[in-house]
């Protein structure tokens, strides 16, 4: 079924051994971010196996789906809503939050175990979390409630301001976990770095404590997005969605004349050529992606646009209909494609004995798929849709 998303799980253990091997060398644990795959288990299964010492997701649901599959330990990035509580206790072994009354919940409602809370706290990022200056008071507040113990703080570095990591930020953020644990009396306590961009910058870095490095897009694709540049020792490499042609005609360029907002309300966010060109519609809109983060594999190809359903591909010849096209996805595409209930998914591997594909239209056998989680540096053209799925 079309749209199609496909990824290649070897691709995600070469890069999660790979970094797990690293950090592990410098005394830090990789712990592995699903969020960018709702959950998936295949991918968690091949995160664990990999190195990563836990998964995290930041939707209570993902953790559902990791802990029907026996995946663990499970960290919830993100502090749960009133009527999540209950689930939480559940399934997550580890909760990040700040709010005393929430600890409270969970603590009611832990099953057996104590659920692990990490303190959130913001440097400058200001997306969660207390203040430095009030981590103490915070810690003495969670320390003791009933049912939770307090293990650590975590910190997430450019996610809404954009603030970058450092050194400097990592001992900033050692110091305030050093008051944390002093105030909340806590025996070997944690440091939870947020962010793929956190391993870049450990040159230099030499943990006091226990520390590890929350990443989602470091496995999947080997690639640091806020630096713009591969992972150490790693190639990048990207889920492929692929959506099929439903018609392609050669148009001279739109007629002058007024123009006003899109169907959205928005100044339209289109970029259709000067010059006579192959306009190919395909049944892929920003119900299924983000747009921005398309990159067509059909070597001249551009997306001048897209609208709820369909996107326009300016092609260099005429394609069929029927035909399926190739777009390598970045992070945020990801994220939407995967949470979109249109979209089928396919997690494959060539490995003998690897994790299973699961979702959506699946090969058997393990077999890779025609497509494949190409490296950025792949160029396929289009190739005809499954026989069964042509128009």
């Amino acid at each position: 079924m079309y749209p199609r998303l496909t990824l290649d799980l070897d691709a995600v253990t070469h890069a999660t051994q790979t970094l797990a091997a690293r950090l592990l060398a410098s005394g830090i644990e990789l712990v592995g971010v699903t969020k960018a795959v709702d959950g998936e288990p295949a991918v968690g299964q091949a995160m664990l196996e990999a190195g990563c010492t836990g998964l995290a997701d930041s939707r209570l649901p993902a953790l559902v789906r990791l802990a029907a599959q026996a995946l663990a330990p499970l960290t919830l990035l993100r502090a749960p809503q009133p009527g999540e509580v209950a689930a939480a206790a559940q399934v997550a072994d580890r909760v990040m939050l700040c709010d005393t009354a929430t600890a409270q919940a969970l603590g009611e409602r832990a099953p057996g175990l104590p659920i692990e809370v990490l303190l959130t706290v913001d440097l400058g990022d200001r997306r969660e979390g207390v203040l430095p200056g009030d981590a103490g008071e915070a810690a003495r507040r969670l320390a003791g409630i009933p049912g939770t113990v307090l293990a650590g703080i975590s910190v997430n570095f450019a996610c809404l301001s954009g603030q970058l990591p450092s050194v400097e930020l990592f001992r900033d953020a050692e110091a305030v976990l050093s008051t944390v644990a002093d105030a909340g009396d806590i025996d070997g306590p944690l440091l939870s770095l947020g962010g793929s961009c956190c391993l870049q910058c450990l040159a230099g870095f030499v943990p006091r404590f226990r520390t590890e490095i929350r990443s989602g897009g470091g496995p999947l694709y080997g690639y640091d997005f806020v630096s713009a540049a591969p992972l150490e020792g790693l190639e990048r490499v990207d889920p492929i969605l692929s959506a099929t042609v439903l018609e392609s005609f050669f148009k001279p360029p739109a007629p002058p004349g007024a123009a006003g907002l899109d169907a959205f309300g928005h100044v339209p966010d289109t970029t259709l050529p000067h010059e006579p060109a192959w306009h190919a519609l395909i049944a892929l809109g920003r119900r299924d992606c983000e747009p921005q983060g398309l990159r067509p594999l059909l070597e001249g190809a551009y997306i001048a646009g897209m609208t709820s359903d369909v996107g326009m591909l300016i092609t260099p010849r005429e394609l069929r209909p029927g035909e399926a096209v190739e777009f390598a996805l970045d992070y945020d595409a990801l994220v939407r494609a995967v949470t979109s209930p249109f979209v089928s998914q396919r997690f494959v591997s060539r490995t003998v004995g690897g994790a299973s594909p699961t979702g959506g239209a699946q090969p058997t056998g393990g077999a890779s798929p025609t497509s494949g989680a190409l490296s950025t540096g792949d160029t396929p053209s289009a190739a005809p849709a499954d026989p069964d799925e042509a128009p």
